[in-house]
């Protein structure tokens, strides 16, 4: 069998490099695990399963508000967790069977087992050997442990276990404060869960690029939800009697969790697929060296995804895919640049992150002026009861440029391509001060923001 390319992995990055490269006239083939992974982990065990019960949790938070709209609904809310696991599957798997599907339709074979390398142009899988051209990994990441937790699948479970959770706990410990701990933690509380947060670092959300005001407005409204938060705190030690958890906390604290969830972050799966011995170089943390056009040391192997580093973000892998696919039939004008990824969370609040945060800017030595518009006076925000929130860019003083564009409040996950897509480009936030935003929108906060970069916010206007 022979390809100008095999993918190892038909998760988001590698199947979304597939199609693309079917499209540039590419013979492709995906190498998975098994029917019931592809899709990979965004979509069987992260953020589509996740973002389908987020969802419901924002529909209770909507529906609490629904008597300021004159809507009486009568009665309490009352959830049927068995109805919600039935259709939260149910969407997983029609996405599973449509890429199945959609990929016979065109053409490309999906080759089930293990994949290795064996060399530069060859993987085996269940002893028959595939020979391509050129080889993409794409396989992805599992989660972390950490030496004083140790999962079992039904009492203490990390971001791939928590999927077979049946039960809503009464009592819920979530371990980490990054994206999936305060994603998770908004769903349990909504879902009627009594959940205590704790995060080792001194505030939740501390990736490199997300600003501590994100982390604080969400902080804030986390707890007025009724989430425990703790940060510069970590488990001392968790203790089983009769069946009981007992946890020890670092500030003394005890707790009596049901359930325990561990979302401490994730490792690049790039063990036992053969890179060692075709001499694919990694780095210290395992994570597999990549160029500007995502591929590795070896001419003809590339990888995508969470393999690569940790910023693991199912659209990251696809545009890296998509990079090596260009690299392949020789165009160069697509390059690899995280600084263009966004980065998206899905809590009480919608965060979300492209660029560099004023604090980073300045340590690169930009003179910034920064703009920022809130939420609370939008119209409408007030219309929908969602006025909490900003928007924040940080522009270069010198050339104009949009070094960075933060929001946290409504729908920011789809804001900030407005910006996003401006940063590429390399336009001036001016443009922004130029456009029509439609009224009322949301969008009118982005515009403002930049209103106040060119004239500063607006009480610091002299009356005439």
């Amino acid at each position: 069998m022979e390809f100008d390319l095999v993918i190892l992995g038909a998760g988001s990055g590698g199947y979304e490099a597939g199609l693309y490269a079917h499209r540039r006239g590419l013979r492709v083939a995906f190498v998975e695990l098994s029917p019931e992974t592809v899709g990979g982990n965004c979509l069987n065990k992260g953020c589509i399963p996740s973002k389908y019960m987020r969802h419901g949790a924002y529909i209770i938070e909507k529906i609490k508000k629904s008597k300021s709209y004159g809507i009486d609904i009568g009665c309490d809310i009352r959830l049927n967790f068995e109805e919600m696991i039935v259709n939260r599957e149910r969407v997983v798997k029609t996405i599973r069977e449509n890429f199945k599907n959609f990929a016979k339709q065109i053409g490309i074979p999906i080759i089930y087992g293990r994949g290795v390398l064996i060399d530069r142009n060859t993987v085996m899988v269940s002893n028959k050997k595939i020979k391509a051209e050129n080889i993409l990994i794409a396989t992805g990441s599992s989660p972390m442990d950490i030496p004083v937790i140790k999962t079992d699948g039904k009492r203490i479970v990390n971001t791939d276990q928590i999927w077979d959770i049946d039960y809503i706990p009464k009592n819920i410990l979530i371990v980490g404060g990054g994206a999936a701990g305060v994603e998770f933690a908004y769903i349990w509380n909504a879902y009627g869960s009594e959940v205590t947060l704790v995060e080792l670092k001194d505030r939740i959300l501390p990736s490199p690029g997300i600003p501590e005001d994100s982390s604080r407005y969400l902080t804030r409204k986390l707890t007025k939800l009724g989430v425990k938060i703790k940060t510069k705190t970590y488990i001392k030690e968790i203790k089983d009697s009769n069946g009981k958890l007992s946890v020890i906390l670092s500030d003394g604290t005890e707790l009596t969790p049901d359930l325990i969830l561990v979302t401490v972050g994730r490792k690049p799966n790039t063990e036992g697929i053969g890179l060692e011995e075709v001499g694919v170089e990694k780095d210290e943390r395992g994570f597999v060296k990549v160029n500007e056009f995502s591929m590795t040391n070896i001419r003809g192997i590339y990888a995508c995804g969470d393999i690569t580093s940790p910023l693991m973000l199912a659209h990251k892998s696809m545009y890296e895919g998509k990079v090596a696919v260009n690299h392949i039939i020789g165009e160069n004008s697509m390059k690899r640049d995280e600084s263009l990824i966004p980065k998206i969370i899905y809590s009480a609040f919608e965060v979300a992150s492209v660029g560099l945060t004023e604090d980073e800017a300045e340590d690169k030595g930009y003179e910034t002026i920064v703009g920022v518009s809130s939420f609370v006076f939008n119209p409408k925000a007030m219309d929908d009861s969602e006025n909490e929130g900003f928007v924040r860019i940080v522009v270069d003083e010198d050339s104009g440029k949009i070094l960075g564009c933060h929001i946290c409040g409504p729908h920011a996950g789809e804001l900030i391509h407005q910006v996003l897509h401006l940063m590429k480009a390399g336009i001036s936030y001016k443009l922004l001060t130029e456009s029509v935003f439609a009224h009322p929108s949301l969008s009118e906060a982005i515009g403002q923001s930049a209103l106040d970069v060119k004239f500063g916010p607006i009480t610091w206007i002299k009356r005439r």
